[in-house]
């Protein structure tokens, strides 16, 4: 009587009735989809019809969601005033989040059979957490970086407790419970099926409630929808889904192999319930991606974090991620970019050329290891670790192995065609998405297929999203520099300034770097084969000449404004250095300041966006030639450019000791991966190895001389002996490579420019070989 008079006893004012807890879990179920149907427009590149959906709305998730928009857009642009709105909007969606994880709990209301109340709105908590304090640490505040920490030790800590229940086996036991319908295709649930979103219903008569049983329906067609993929009016997977990358093969009719080796993409399962789906997705992807990004970080950094609790494998992460990526919602579109991110992006972390020795290698490496074990040690307890590394080393081989043929699960360097199959999945799904364009354009250039790449970036509309196209358009104009197609790259990387308010100065670098090497082609009279309307016109060498002094002089007005937390970011610092030295060295040398440059400035930066390694061999080739423009001596015709009239050198100035480092490193590299590997091997010995040790002599034990002029190139030349020392000699060498490594990573420590940048990629190469031993 007193409710339906709308009062309420002493004893009732702090609990809800069964009916009222069923509507609730019901209510929260389509909250839950309603958010996902938003961020899934949002990935398809309609993100005003997925805000339109969340802004009017208050509650938890809702701001979540709408939270991870605005989170998308300041992570893609950088930009401060985007990072502080949707900071306000995660710190809001933290505080409704614990009010709905204390209401649950002190009401027992139940959303799953698998987890305790409450613990939707704890990944709720723990995500909205996670990604406030991204934003904290990548603001211009040291207080907001302070703050950020203790945000992020409450979400690691929270998806750590949650992952641990998970690993037990709660999850797993608790769906297999679930007597799920086999038939999915089918609307109509079986009469136990039907209630999996409310496992708290309990009597006959809410079995037999036909609202209840009306509005389950409803959830299930909704969330079935989903799954399938035709929920937000595009076409069906089905029709739009393709086997191979690229549409080169399709415009040509031509009936090649399939990319994808036969992986059928199955995500999502309608039958799940969407709050069990939400949590296990939830966690999988949030701290999976703790985990790795914990992996990859610069030791400084690393220890530090691991004072405060903070700790990480890149295995187990990867693991997590690759679970998020096979659900059908928006935790696995990120799960899926952030794999991406990790195996094709821009910057590698873990080199391919640190790629799977033979089977021989590793028994001879082990038979070798047995041995030495033998005789330092004979007690049982040394035999027994030393067989568990040994038969550990060999299976992860094994599991590589299988990786890379394509025939088994995707491992640290090999994503197999499953990666693959993901995505062209996801591009079926969102048809519209530019940043699934960009993502299989880098696919296809990862794999050597740049000219493709640059096509399908071409055919890209103008994204809702500046930042995509931003994306789009730096990317695009790397892949470019790759082809030498050196004019166009330039004026890409011009357009961005149009674009994106990222660092003006690094696009007005480039720009000039890319003229600069036009000017050097025309003098030089070398050009690209094949390379069509893109090619360097030879009849504009003054032009270039002309851009290359303007761009590269005018981009240190450019420095600083743009601020990275509260700094200069470090390629800026490093462009100050590097022209600073350019006009000394005119003011001595009295020439004009283009002439004033020694090694090719594109071909030093392109090696900082992974260039060498996606190359084809024509470009390669024409790099190696490019670079011996600033040779002053002529000792090998291989890496030196010589005009044949005068057989002199195009270069007006010496060559400093430190350029001719540069140089040789990076022509180094360019043989490697040509397959000259022993060719490369003796260049980066005798013109780089020997001048940085107090002897001259390459040995990995040598003490090392100090930081000098170009502080990047010495730790970078002990990474590339270190692969150089590995391709040469197999699993043999592994000890050594190991030693080269670990010199790079200590050698002047994370106080240069570009640190965190050559850190991470010898962090994640040392983890790698150390993972084999």
């Amino acid at each position: 009587m007193l409710r339906a008079l709308g009062l309420r006893g002493s004893n009732a004012s702090n609990t809800l009735q069964q009916d009222e807890k069923v509507n609730r879990v019901i209510d929260q179920a389509l909250n839950y989809e309603n958010a996902l149907k938003a961020l899934d427009y949002v990935l398809d590149d309609r993100s005003p019809e997925g805000i339109r959906m969340l802004e009017k709305r208050d509650d938890a998730l809702s701001q979540l969601a709408l939270g991870l928009v605005q989170f998308i857009e300041a992570t893609l642009g950088f930009e401060q005033q985007t990072m502080k709105l949707a900071n306000e909007t995660l710190v809001h969606s933290e505080s409704l989040s614990w009010k709905e994880k204390t209401f649950a709990e002190k009401n027992k209301i139940r959303t799953s059979s698998v987890y305790p109340p409450g613990t939707e709105w704890a990944v709720t908590y723990a995500e909205a957490n996670l990604l406030s304090a991204l934003l904290m640490l990548l603001s211009e505040s040291m207080v907001e970086s302070a703050k950020a920490l203790l945000k992020l030790r409450r979400a690691y800590h929270a998806l750590d407790e949650i992952s641990k229940s998970m690993e037990r086996g709660n999850l797993d036991s608790g769906l297999s419970n679930l007597n799920l319908n086999s038939d999915s295709s089918s609307v109509s649930l079986a009469s136990n099926q039907k209630f999996v979103d409310v496992p708290m219903i309990k009597s006959e008569q809410q079995l037999k409630d036909n609202q209840i049983i009306t509005r389950l329906e409803n959830l299930y067609k909704i969330r079935k929808a989903r799954i399938d993929g035709d929920h937000i009016g595009n076409p069906p997977v089905s029709a739009s889904l393709r086997q191979n990358l690229g549409f080169k093969n399709q415009e040509n009719g031509l009936d090649s192999q399939s990319d994808t080796e036969g992986y059928d993409v199955n995500q999502g399962n309608s039958d799940i319930p969407t709050v069990d789906e939400f949590i296990h997705s939830g966690v999988n992807l949030c701290f999976g991606i703790l985990q790795v990004v914990l992996s990859l970080i610069p030791p400084a950094i690393g220890k530090v974090l691991s004072v405060v609790g903070f700790k990480g494998s890149r295995e187990v992460g990867l693991k997590m991620v690759w679970k998020a990526a096979k659900e059908r919602n928006i935790h696995g579109g990120l799960g899926l970019l952030a794999l991406l991110v990790f195996y094709d992006g821009p910057f590698q972390f873990t080199d391919v050329d640190f790629d799977v020795p033979s089977t021989e290698e590793l028994r001879e490496l082990n038979s070798k290891r047995s041995s030495t074990s033998l005789t330092a040690s004979k007690t049982s307890n040394s035999l027994k670790s030393h067989k568990s590394n040994k038969d550990l080393s060999k299976k992860k081989m094994d599991l590589e192995k299988r990786a890379t043929i394509g025939n088994g699960e995707p491992t640290l360097l090999h994503p197999g065609p499953k990666l693959i199959s993901t995505l062209l999945h996801a591009r079926a799904l969102f048809p519209n998405g530019n940043l699934w364009l960009l993502q299989e354009s880098r696919m296809l250039a990862s794999r050597g297929r740049l000219e493709e790449a640059v096509e399908l970036m071409d055919s890209a509309k103008k994204s809702e999203m500046k930042q995509v196209d931003a994306l789009l358009g730096f990317d695009r104009a790397m892949i470019l520099v790759f082809l030498q197609k050196f004019e166009r790259a330039a004026e890409e990387f011009l357009e961005l300034i149009n674009i994106n308010t990222y660092s003006h100065c690094l696009y007005t670098y480039f720009a000039g770097a890319c003229y600069l090497e036009c000017y050097r082609m025309c003098v030089s009279g070398q050009f690209v084969k094949n390379n069509g309307k893109d090619n360097v016109n030879p009849e504009k060498k003054d032009y270039y000449a002309k851009q290359a002094q303007l761009h590269i002089i005018g981009s240190v007005d450019l420095i600083g404004k743009k601020r990275f937390m509260s700094k200069i970011p470090p390629f800026e610092k490093f462009i100050a250095r590097k022209v600073k030295s350019i006009n000394k060295l005119k003011q001595s040398s009295g020439l004009s300041f283009i002439d004033s440059i020694s090694t090719s400035l594109v071909h030093e930066l392109a090696y900082f966006w992974n260039g060498y390694n996606r190359m084809p061999e024509e470009n390669l080739k024409f790099a190696i030639k490019m670079l011996g423009y600033s040779a002053f001596e002529t000792k090998d015709q291989m890496l030196e450019l010589v005009d044949s009239t005068t057989v002199k050198s195009y270069s007006k100035i010496p060559e400093s000791q430190e350029e001719s480092m540069i140089r040789h490193t990076l022509q180094a590299i360019a043989l490697r991966r040509l397959g000259l590997i022993e060719k490369g091997n003796t260049v980066l010995d005798d013109n780089v190895i020997s001048k940085i040790t107090e002897t001259g002599t390459v040995n990995s034990t040598e003490k090392l001389l100090k930081l000098s002029e170009n502080p990047w190139l010495y730790p970078t030349a002990l990474y590339e002996k270190a692969l150089f020392c590995w391709k040469y000699n197999g699993v043999a060498g592994l000890d050594e490579s190991l030693e080269w490594l670990k010199k790079s990573q200590s050698y002047g420590g994370d106080d240069y420019e570009l640190s965190t940048r050559v850190g991470m990629k010898t962090k994640a190469a040392i983890d790698r070989l150390e993972d084999m031993i």
